[in-house]
């Protein structure tokens, strides 16, 4: 069963679940992919959230895949959603784990928290100032990866800090470090004006399945944003769970595979 992942913001293809043993056991084909200008992909400035679905129905045809799932983490669910609502023929069921909701052009955004609510300004006046945050981000993450590591970790709450602690999660994690500025920071960059700005269609006109898994403590992606898009997509089965974080996919891989493909 092949499923189409799509990584995170300020991520890459190298952060999905560290064991591939478990998508084998599923029988799922997990093709993680990198987003335009990040890791091995080509960048495209000047992109939208709509473009997104015609390379991911490129990917598919190179691949000989007709019919999949997507699947989307955090800043990576969003581009999901966007393959739900322009390939209806194609995407059979659509997966947002702890995803991030629009931060404008929906009418009220009350569970935007204090930095979104400053990229959505940005984004529409200032872009510069996203294009400084993410070089001044970029540089002290390439600057010192361990260091910059253990710093966001310290900021954690504690279920996703037994996540993290996990070696080969470190490891993965470490390794995106050097993954996601293979090109320079000009992708992180574009990806922060994406998800900043409208997405360009409506959550309502989604016709295809949407699972939603999200963690009520999640200080990253407020389950508000779970709230909202549970309400908004007619077509989404919504999973939410008490006192789990940002980190959940982790702990929680087999479930959301299983419950993807079913």
């Amino acid at each position: 069963m092949p499923v189409i992942y799509f990584h995170g913001f300020g991520s890459s293809r190298v952060i999905r679940h560290p064991d591939d043993s478990i998508a084998e056991r599923l029988g799922v084909r997990l093709i993680a992919v990198d987003r335009p200008g990040i890791g091995s992909s080509s960048g495209h400035p000047g992109r939208r959230m709509l473009d997104w679905p015609a390379d991911v129905a490129a990917l598919a045809d190179a691949l000989e895949i007709e019919r999949f799932d997507v699947l989307g983490w955090s800043g990576g669910g969003p581009y999901a959603l966007a393959c739900a609502w322009a390939l209806p023929q194609r995407v059979r069921t659509a997966g947002v784990i702890s995803g991030a909701a629009p931060l404008v052009g929906v009418g009220s955004t009350g569970y935007l928290i204090r930095s979104h609510r400053a990229a959505a300004r940005a984004a529409g006046v200032a872009p510069w100032m996203i294009r400084l945050a993410t070089w001044r981000w970029a540089r002290q993450q390439q600057r010192d990866p361990e260091r910059h590591l253990d710093a966001a970790v310290a900021k954690m709450i504690e279920a996703d800090r037994v996540v993290v602690s996990d070696p080969r999660v470190r490891t993965m994690m470490l390794a995106n470090a050097d993954e996601m500025y293979r090109q320079g920071n000009r992708g992180v960059y574009d990806e922060a004006l994406i998800i900043s700005r409208a997405w360009g269609f409506s959550l309502d006109d989604i016709q295809v399945p949407v699972v939603l898994w999200h963690g009520d403590a999640d200080p990253t992606v407020p389950v508000a944003m779970g709230h909202f898009l549970a309400g908004q997509v007619q077509t989404c089965r919504a999973r939410f769970y008490p006192g789990e974080g940002h980190q959940l996919f982790v702990e929680r891989w087999e479930e959301i595979l299983s419950d993807l493909i079913s």
